[in-house]
């Protein structure tokens, strides 16, 4: 793939797509999606969605969740910050291992999401706070925002930049939206 320099030009990059598509770099800018990058960036954007509504899914039920696991109304806060600290963490290391390769990181981010859910939701039988704690914290881990963009940004060409871009904008403000009603 190719990738700007900053100047609007396209620069070689060292990063493979999630699987790969055949497309060459130099007919990038001319050349419609191909169906593999359709799919790749579908699963990228649905990954987004999951992982917001991931995230806003907890708040409404927070509180009565870690009173059933014994511990008091204010760890709540606590309950529901773990995840956006672990993202937070997790950045800087998703954003330097994407410069090799995108499926890598995504499967690990999908794998840390789905174990730290397991955690989570096992946490209430074992009434358990701080497996709760953990699960949040590995879930939030799992957060694929940063991969998800790098990949629009690196994958993508000029003319369909901002529509992926606003299509991200959407998943995001609908598992937003959608994470509370489902709690």
């Amino acid at each position: 793939e190719r990738r700007t320099n900053g100047s609007g030009q396209y620069q070689r990059a060292p990063t493979e797509n999630f699987v790969d598509d055949g497309m060459d770099g130099d007919d990038m800018d001319e050349a419609a999606m191909t169906w593999q990058q359709t799919f790749n960036l579908t699963m990228a954007l649905l990954a987004a969605f999951f992982y917001c509504m991931n995230y806003y899914i907890v708040e409404p039920s927070s509180t009565m969740y870690v009173n059933a696991l014994g511990a008091d109304d204010t760890m709540s806060g606590m309950l529901i910050g773990m995840m956006p600290l672990a993202s937070f963490c997790a950045a800087l290391f998703f954003s330097l291992w994407t410069n090799d390769s995108f499926s890598h990181p995504f499967l690990v981010s999908g794998l840390l999401m789905i174990s730290g859910n397991c955690i989570y939701s096992a946490a209430y039988n074992f009434k358990s706070f701080e497996m709760a704690l953990v699960g949040r914290f590995m879930t939030g881990l799992g957060g694929p925002k940063c991969i998800v963009r790098r990949y629009m940004a690196d994958t993508t060409t000029l003319s369909i930049r901002t529509s992926i871009n606003a299509l991200f904008g959407m998943m995001v403000a609908a598992g937003s939206a959608l994470g509370p009603g489902t709690a």
